[in-house]
């Protein structure tokens, strides 16, 4: 469970779209905000954390495997980089906010799982 925006953001299961992201604003029904593996597949949003005012984490789209993705809070989430490239995934884990930049764990799919960065000002690299 993650605050962004004024809102709660989790991961919810329905028979009909899977495991997707969802939010809460305290007095609707909660709802999906979008299905990032189409259908009734799981995207798995995982580690949600955010970052420079976006809401970042861990999902599946289905053809890029797990990767880093953000949300705006208002357009469709977007995968924000293909660390393993192709439908390999390098499993972004242990999100963390540190000096202004986001650090977290993944796997690029030949040094193993490495500590990685990312400033919103340029594309992600090792740290």
């Amino acid at each position: 469970l993650t605050v962004f925006n004024n809102e709660l953001y989790f991961s919810a299961y329905d028979a009909t779209n899977g495991y997707e992201l969802w939010k809460y604003d305290g007095t609707n029904a909660p709802s999906m905000v979008a299905n990032i593996w189409p259908g009734s597949s799981n995207s798995y949003p995982y580690g949600l954390t955010v970052f420079n005012n976006e809401l970042y984490f861990r999902a599946d789209d289905g053809t890029n495997g797990n990767e880093l993705w953000k949300y705006d809070g208002t357009n469709t989430p977007s995968m924000v980089a293909n660390i393993n490239p192709g439908s390999g995934s390098s499993y972004p884990y242990d999100l963390t906010v540190f000096n202004n930049e986001l650090y977290f764990s993944a796997y690029d799919g030949t040094n193993g799982y490495e500590l990685w960065k990312y400033t919103q000002q340029t594309t992600i690299t090792y740290a």
